[in-house]
């Protein structure tokens, strides 16, 4: 059997299920093939029997029938197929490919020489004048030459794209250095002023209480001197209340001498006015 109806068997003989050949093929009623297994699961996992492929719907499970025809095609494309694989590994054997060469998958294990652009795709010599015939095939060599030169060129512009993205994260760091450096100013320059702040404030409170200490320490002693001149008079009136009541002779002179004493004060005053009144005339 040819690769090409070995292609067209197994696009025949596929389970669209399981998409493996088909294993003991069942038919539905509308003549599309699977495995009994799979379209068995497949319905016993859905609330509705439905055909997989045309989607035709049925309320009742239908019964299925086996294809005897297609089992048989489907064993001897197995058969086929296992042949084929065995003939395949006694070529490769035969031509086992020295160390750093890949042989062709497609046709007898030929060494991959050529390169198909159309496909992007390694090819040997036999293929690139089959399959690919109409296809643009350069040697594998040349083309090697022009991906190893695209590459080159490729690490370069990603090597620099590297080194920018480097210089920027060198740039953002020394960014985030900066600023960091000028926080920490603005945050010591911030700590200083309430520093200060607070010491003003604090000397201010002290020169404050120490001004009110002093007005009220001024404040009791211009009280203490008010009360000490007054029990004093206090002192002065009991007296004469005394004398008046026990010695009113006493009293009248010493009510005397009282009266001579302010009189002498009112005389001593005119004077002190008296001269400055001359003075003034003078100086005129």
């Amino acid at each position: 059997m040819s690769a090409a109806s070995c292609l067209l068997s197994e696009d025949q003989f596929l389970c669209c299920i399981c998409l493996e050949v088909f294993t003991d093929p069942v038919s539905t009623p509308c003549g599309h093939n699977f495995c009994k297994n799979c379209i068995t699961q497949h319905w016993n996992s859905s609330p509705l029997c439905q055909c997989p492929i045309c989607k035709r719907k049925y309320y009742t499970r239908p019964e299925l029938h086996v294809n005897t025809f297609i089992s048989e095609m489907a064993a001897q494309f197995k058969l086929s197929a296992q042949q084929e694989a065995s003939s395949s590994t006694r070529r490769s054997e035969q031509q086992s490919a020295k160390p750093g060469e890949v042989l062709c998958d497609v046709c007898t294990g030929t060494k991959l020489k050529m390169f198909c652009k159309t496909d992007q795709m390694c090819v040997c010599v036999v293929c690139s004048v089959s399959d690919h015939k109409c296809h643009d095939v350069v040697p594998l060599k040349e083309e090697y030459k022009v991906k190893k030169a695209g590459l080159v060129k490729t690490q370069a512009e990603i090597q620099g794209m590297i080194l920018k993205r480097l210089e920027k994260i060198q740039e953002v760091k020394r960014s985030v250095q900066l600023s960091k450096e000028e926080a920490d100013r603005e945050l010591e320059g911030g700590v200083q002023f309430f520093v200060d702040l607070m010491e003003s404030i604090e000397r201010g409170l002290n020169e404050l209480t120490e001004a009110v200490k002093e007005k009220q320490r001024t404040a009791e002693k211009q009280a203490a001197d008010v009360i000490k001149e007054l029990e004093q008079e206090i002192f002065e009136l009991t007296k004469r209340i005394y004398y008046l009541l026990n010695c009113p002779i006493l009293f009248m002179y010493m009510l005397r001498f009282v009266i001579w004493e302010k009189q002498i004060k009112r005389i001593a005053l005119f004077q002190q006015l008296l001269m400055k009144f001359l003075v003034l005339n003078n100086c005129k």
